[in-house]
């Protein structure tokens, strides 16, 4: 049997050095990734209260406080409906538009569809949150002027300023604007050859299209699927900009997230340790949530 030859010591360091300056971007990033996560956490375990740094080590003193606040835990419940409720629905109505855009009757308008439901994408959450704010607003908002136009005033609703269903409707906007970009990666999924011969014979044997749907493609783009979720799960964890423009947390702080809370307390109460508690609160959320799906969902891919 060949034996393969052992490379020599200069040679195993010419080909460190020979890859190095594509590493060194990486390097460098990581270093200044995990460098400001551990300096955060340290900070999140000091007294720093006020504009002047105070790096008096205190222990778990503001850990124990964020943890006895109400506030915390309305926090931590509005966070798991963004990535349950903002997440799942996004998904399943994006793939049956994809799917009637593919195959359905669509077909023919599919360019005028799909320019619609990507207008959203393109704009910024400040944006979307102004417009939604417009539609929601209870006095002459647009969606209950359109209600008392129609004589359905049974209907009117309070939206962002009942406290019971506030962030349902905030997580409606993240619905709406995340669709068309969850449109167009399952369609790049849709469009391989081997899936499009197997909707044709499927097509031919006389399956109904909802048996195509479930039996044919959806196997077959689980990879796409689970890509298209792990990226909605990173969006939905991060949520600020339209909770901060539509509601600013209220009403009181019954639509509050974490970052918003990050936000306020770091910025305006001057609570920097506490600010960098609830830092480290979504990070261990990513890491045990996010993270793990995401390297589970890459590896599905490239099976």
């Amino acid at each position: 049997m060949n034996r393969k030859p052992r490379r020599t010591f200069r040679q195993r360091l010419f080909t460190v050095l020979e890859s190095l300056p594509f590493l060194a971007p990486l390097l460098i990033f990581l270093a200044i990734l995990y460098g400001m996560l551990a300096w955060t956490l340290y900070v999140s375990m000091a007294n720093w209260v006020g504009t002047a740094p105070n790096y008096e080590f205190v222990g778990l003193k503001w850990y124990q406080m964020m943890f006895r606040l109400d506030r915390f835990r309305v926090d931590m419940t509005n966070n798991v409906k963004w990535l349950s409720l903002g997440v799942l629905p996004t998904v399943a109505l994006a793939l049956f538009l994809a799917y009637m855009l593919e195959i359905g009757s669509v077909k023919r308008i599919e360019g005028y569809v799909r320019t619609l439901i990507l207008y959203p994408v393109a704009m910024s959450f400040v944006v979307t949150g102004t417009i939604w704010s417009w539609m929601y607003q209870p006095d002459k908002g647009v969606l209950n002027t359109i209600l008392r136009a129609i004589g359905l005033t049974e209907l009117i609703g309070r939206y962002t300023t009942n406290p019971a269903t506030a962030t349902y409707w905030l997580i409606l906007i993240f619905i709406w604007q995340y669709l068309g970009f969850a449109v167009i990666i399952l369609q790049s999924s849709f469009r391989t050859t081997e899936l499009q011969e197997m909707v044709e014979a499927a097509i031919v044997d006389g399956a109904s299209k909802l048996r195509i749907l479930f039996s044919v493609i959806v196997p077959n783009i689980r990879g796409g699927i689970l890509i298209l979720i792990s990226l909605l799960l990173i969006s939905a964890l991060k949520v600020f900009d339209i909770v901060y423009v539509v509601t600013f947390g209220g009403p009181g702080y019954s639509t509050d997230v974490l970052a918003l809370f990050m936000f306020i307390a770091t910025f305006q109460q001057h609570l920097v340790a506490l600010g960098a508690g609830l830092g480290m609160i979504i990070f261990l959320m990513a890491l045990v949530i996010v993270i793990p799906y995401t390297i589970y969902a890459f590896r599905k891919w490239f099976e």
